[in-house]
């Protein structure tokens, strides 16, 4: 749980601090061009005015007056419900001046557009002061990310200013829905935008995989149709021209705008083109994105893009790292450990994908899967050094394993051996201990190990010293730099430590508590003797202190053949 906890408290910090912004963006990205495709959307057509039409049939980089003028009245006579002019007419471009105004004051099914938080210096542009005073203008303004995507529209581009002016796309969906049989209009008191009963709340400055971004205004994440076109695309030439079916256009939005390449109207989305490179999308397509899906989602239902709140989110992931946690705890076989994490990865990946493919929810894949991937990698780490602390302790006692005795002795001897350092080793083992067990039983015998293994780490103080249970109930003490004497007050110590517990053994031929025997020895390491030498000469002194009587201590020295028996 600790691993976990760290793992998801790191992952939401790197989130909070951005550092996960570019790759969640991306991932979206991804997972938003994977998904079913759909097919376009019949209530809307686009009038493009592509480099071919400007070159060949204008014979000119500009659009006149003249031009919008006559294409204004083409569509005008197919009898769409809503126009939107996605051209600047602020300023005169003659020829043709007088005639568009004309068509201006006696087109009111048609919107117009000004750029609402400026241009490039920051310069708004006005709109046409005929479209103005009638009130069908609409904001243009699309706000782009800060790696050059397109994601969100802007539905008011400055919600709190004194002038409430709609975007182009909200505008032109508007009027569409104005047009409905039942004339869906915006709830007056809702707190949110909300059309038929649907709300369209505003996306905040941290929002999704977004941290801090520029939320001022009223916005929404897009939902792109995942297709080169989303609508009927007809050219300037074919409506000019009446080369167009009779009824393309009756009672749907006809959106005018330029879809030349030599333009500055073009804006990169989510996606990819067969390049590698993401796709474009024109000023134009963008704003009948935004209409077509407030439309889209009032009457057919079709999903927005939402995210949860940032506490839901935080505790998904949090909840993910949690089990990525359990799951490496509980992997105790080789398959498990391989297939436990992966397989819990690619149901984030499917769930999340089928969160955003069915429901529109957009959820924290990439904070997630990190959660999930670092609370298992910790929760392993920590369980392998555990597992490594356990292989050398005693289970019982605590104490070192005798495997973990093997070790370092080879690595104590060898160092001694150098240095030319002595090197002290003593022997115990629990007097009587079968009659111990035989009488008390063996949970009982269990804990008078225990007790045993207490009492020696409390009387061996010695810097360096390794304690082990040896097996059974013997015991070892290894003292690198220890002196014959120094090995001796330690065993005495030991000893005392033990009668003062004063264990009842009743079954004990030696005295009416638990005692113990040890045998010690020190030498300094020679080239020819081998470190099991050390081993044999004390439980040399053992069997000489058990044949004495018990409870004592026996000192063998290797270089002599007189014992010193040391009474307790």
């Amino acid at each position: 749980m600790l691993a976990s906890v760290i793992a998801a408290s790191t992952v939401l910090g790197l989130r909070y601090l951005g550092s996960l912004q570019i790759l969640e963006l991306k991932t979206f990205d991804r997972m938003i061009t994977l998904r079913t495709s759909e097919p376009r959307d019949a209530r809307l057509v686009i009038v493009g005015i592509t480099d071919a039409d400007l070159d060949t049939y204008l014979g000119t980089a500009s659009v006149s007056d003249q031009v919008i003028a006559d294409l204004i009245r083409k569509v005008r006579s197919h009898q769409p419900r809503v126009i939107g002019l996605d051209f600047y007419r602020n300023l005169p471009n003659r020829p043709g001046t007088q005639e568009l105004a004309q068509v201006f004051r006696t087109t009111p099914n048609l919107i117009g557009i000004e750029k609402v938080n400026g241009n490039d210096e920051r310069h708004p542009i006005p709109g046409n002061a005929i479209l103005r005073a009638a009130d069908q203008v609409a904001a243009s303004d699309i706000v782009v990310d800060m790696d050059g995507l397109v994601r969100r529209g802007l539905l008011f581009p400055a919600a709190d200013s004194a002038r409430i002016l709609e975007g182009f796309g909200l505008r032109i969906a508007l009027e569409y829905l104005a047009g409905e049989p039942a004339a869906i209009t915006p709830e007056i008191d809702a707190p949110a935008l909300t059309l038929n009963q649907t709300p369209f709340p505003p996306i905040e400055h941290r929002t999704g995989g977004y941290v801090d971004m520029d939320a001022r205004g009223y916005q929404i994440l897009l939902n792109f149709r995942q297709q080169e076109h989303a609508f009927e695309v007809v050219s300037l030439k074919q409506v000019l021209h009446d080369q167009l079916p009779s009824d393309l256009m009756r009672d749907r939005i006809v959106l005018i705008g330029s879809m030349a390449l030599s333009r500055s109207d073009i804006f990169y989305t989510a996606g990819q083109r067969s390049e590698g490179s993401p796709p474009i999308k024109f000023g134009v397509e963008i704003h009948g994105e935004i209409a077509s899906q407030i439309i889209s989602t009032t009457l057919d239902g079709r999903p927005l893009i939402y995210t949860c709140s940032q506490w839901l989110e935080s505790l998904f992931i949090i909840g993910i790292s949690l089990g990525g946690g359990y799951l490496t705890q509980q992997a105790t076989k080789l398959w498990q450990r391989l297939t436990f994490i992966p397989v819990a990865s690619l149901l984030v990946i499917v769930g999340s994908y089928g969160a955003l493919n069915f429901l529109g929810l957009w959820l924290p894949i990439v904070p997630t899967l990190l959660g999930l991937w670092v609370a298992a990698a910790l929760t392993g780490a920590h369980r392998t050094s555990r597992l490594q602390v356990l292989s050398a302790k005693d289970k019982l006692t605590g104490l070192a394993n005798r495997r973990t005795f093997d070790e370092n002795l080879q690595q104590l001897w060898f160092k001694a051996l150098r240095s030319q350092q002595p090197l002290t080793l003593m022997v115990g083992d629990v007097d009587h201990f079968k009659k111990y067990n035989d009488t008390y039983g063996h949970p009982q015998g269990d804990d008078c190990l225990k007790r045993v293994a207490q009492a020696i780490r409390t009387a061996v103080r010695a810097r360096g010293a390794l304690i082990a249970r040896y097996g059974g109930e013997e015991f070892v003490v290894l003292l690198p730099n220890a002196s014959a004497d120094q090995g001796v007050a330690i065993a005495h110590a030991i000893l005392d430590k033990l009668n003062a517990y004063h264990l009842p053994h009743s079954a004990s031929e030696t005295a009416d508590h638990v005692t113990m025997s040890l045998g010690v020895t020190s030498f300094i390491p020679q080239l020819e003797i081998p470190p099991s030498a050390l081993v044999e000469m004390a439980d040399l002194g053992l069997y000489t202190a058990k044949k004495l009587g018990r409870n004592r201590v026996q000192l063998h020295q290797p270089d002599t053949l007189n014992r010193l028996m040391l009474d307790t």
